[in-house]
């Protein structure tokens, strides 16, 4: 389940009345001795699909819990004849395809984050497990539209914990919610898109180094999608990330544009 220090890919889809502009980029880092993090790109029924896992688990087991999950959900959402209505659905075929892969291999301690979005047309449809996001990014401003599985999101949320300290607190990466064998609910979002739109997903090795802002202006256009995406993983490298970075990301065009 080894990958390259550095994979890629980039496609174009034509929708009626929209282009979309698909691009992702994964880097190992310059710390971790694996990537982890694994991502897919995939045509649907009325729009894509993008997918982002980012692995847990010691040595090969949480690229393995990666690699599985983001076959299993883009399979389904693949197949699916409204995929924008199957993301729980496809959250829980990741969730068993991990819990199979746990039964199989009883030292196994793999588990693994998820993100997906659809999109289709005017709209994007998420679902999240763990902390792995999903952004939309609009005129030069970043909109995380996913919540965050992590006991340091919660604090935040329910007011015991300032923004400003969570930002280094030593607790920022406990999970409290991934694939990790046991059934699991999917938190769903939705929002609407406009031309000009990016949607964007990340593991945690880009969001923890690059804020929001950042984030926003390493996306904006003037470049390819794909160019853009490196762009943002080498930022947060730059930043210091010591984990696996990758984005996964659409952008929406008008047709004839």
């Amino acid at each position: 389940m080894s990958a390259p220090a550095r994979d890629a890919g980039a496609q174009h889809l034509e929708l009626p009345g929209v282009r979309l502009e698909l691009a992702a980029v994964s880097d190992r880092g310059t710390v971790r001795k694996e990537n982890q993090d694994r991502w897919a790109l995939r045509p649907v029924p009325g729009g894509c699909a993008l997918v982002l896992a980012d692995g847990m688990g010691g040595h090969a087991d949480g690229a393995i819990a990666a690699h599985l999950a983001v076959e299993a959900a883009a399979g389904h959402l693949a197949e699916s004849a409204d995929p924008g209505a199957a993301l729980s659905a496809a959250v829980a075929a990741a969730a068993g395809a991990v819990a199979a892969h746990r039964r199989a291999h009883s030292g196994a301690m793999s588990g693994t984050t998820l993100v997906l979005a659809v999109v289709g047309g005017d709209r994007v449809r998420l679902a999240n497990v763990g902390d792995s996001r999903g952004y939309r990014i609009r005129d030069g401003v970043a909109e995380q539209l996913t919540a965050d599985h992590s006991w340091i999101a919660e604090q935040v949320r329910d007011g015991r914990l300032d923004p400003e300290r969570a930002l280094h607190h030593p607790g920022r990466n406990m999970l409290t919610r991934a694939l990790t064998g046991e059934p699991v609910d999917a938190d769903l979002f939705s929002a609407e898109l406009v031309a000009g739109d990016v949607v964007l997903l990340c593991s945690d090795g880009v969001w923890d180094a690059v804020d929001d802002a950042r984030l926003a202006d390493s996306m904006a256009p003037g470049s390819t999608l794909e160019t853009a995406a490196a762009a943002l993983c080498d930022r947060a490298l730059a930043a210091g990330s010591t984990d696996n970075v990758t984005v996964v990301a659409c952008r929406l065009e008008a047709a004839g544009d």
